[in-house]
């Protein structure tokens, strides 16, 4: 049967399935690798298999397609990701772009916060002459991380926040991080609140941020200060900006950047600790 016809009669016995996860699920099971050379390969005969009815009864359930297929597809190339480490997001491809846009002239130590599958520090240094380093409170997220380092670019560290950079005394010029920020009392789709880790999802009780602008403080930084690029959620732009000048002063620049969809996504807070 023609891959066209497969994924035509899919959706049709299956309407409530996102038709962009039965490409996905279709393009895994033949490996096809990109979305291109799915298109070329609609009229192409495949054999039909037991795997699709498989993914098909876990999407049914609600699971996300990308921990049924173990990978999911950022900035370019595809991550390994399991239950215990977010599903990487389009607005940290932007968060990403931004930091490679910005840096990529010159060569600095970066860190990434709360990595989970690698995707921020890994992509990082792939696409630039930084070094980079990666902290993670999770043991079970820093092994997914460290698999998907394949050309071992990344120096990880297990710890909370900045602490195992500060113990290394390790001078850092860039920090990025996509922190959990989504507050107690929003709603989560389904999809998200059920599969996805919490820990990584939902803002802690005590604020992250100020936690990590204060600790902030002890970290050693480079001759021309610190640059922090930091994804955020709905309607706490604000919020951050006061943050900021609380921890830093009313002289802190500060910078809110919003995203595709004209939401304000990201905090930019430039040469803190400057001489």
């Amino acid at each position: 049967m023609k891959l066209r016809e497969i994924f035509q009669k899919t959706i049709k016995l299956h309407p409530n399935i996102d038709k962009n996860d039965i490409k996905l699920a279709l393009m895994h099971i033949y490996n096809i690798e990109t979305y291109s050379d799915y298109i070329l390969n609609l009229e192409t005969s495949y054999r039909r298999t037991n795997k699709l009815f498989y993914i098909i009864k876990r999407l049914e359930k609600g699971e996300p397609i990308q921990y049924i297929l173990g990978s999911a597809f950022f900035y370019n190339r595809n991550f390994k990701v399991r239950k215990g480490v977010l599903i990487p997001r389009p607005e940290t491809e932007e968060l990403v772009n931004l930091v490679i846009k910005e840096t990529k002239e010159k060569s600095l130590n970066v860190l990434d916060i709360g990595t989970g599958s690698g995707v921020i520090a890994i992509t990082i240094a792939e696409h630039t002459h930084h070094k980079v380093f990666a902290s993670e409170i999770s043991r079970k997220a820093l092994k997914i991380a460290k698999e998907n380092d394949v050309q071992n670019l990344v120096t990880f560290y297990e710890g909370d926040l900045l602490k195992p950079i500060i113990s290394n005394n390790i001078k850092i010029d860039v920090i990025v991080a996509n922190l959990p920020y989504i507050k107690l009392h929003e709603k989560v789709d389904s999809k998200v609140k059920d599969y996805e880790p919490k820990v990584a999802l939902f803002m802690p009780k005590t604020n992250i941020y100020s936690r990590l602008f204060k600790q902030t403080k002890e970290l050693s930084v480079g001759e021309n200060g610190l640059t922090m690029y930091l994804e955020f959620g709905t309607d706490q732009g604000e919020e951050l900006r006061a943050l900021s000048r609380e921890i830093f002063g009313n002289d802190v620049n500060v910078a809110i950047i919003k995203d595709m969809q004209d939401k304000e996504r990201i905090l930019v807070l430039r040469n803190l600790y400057a001489n």
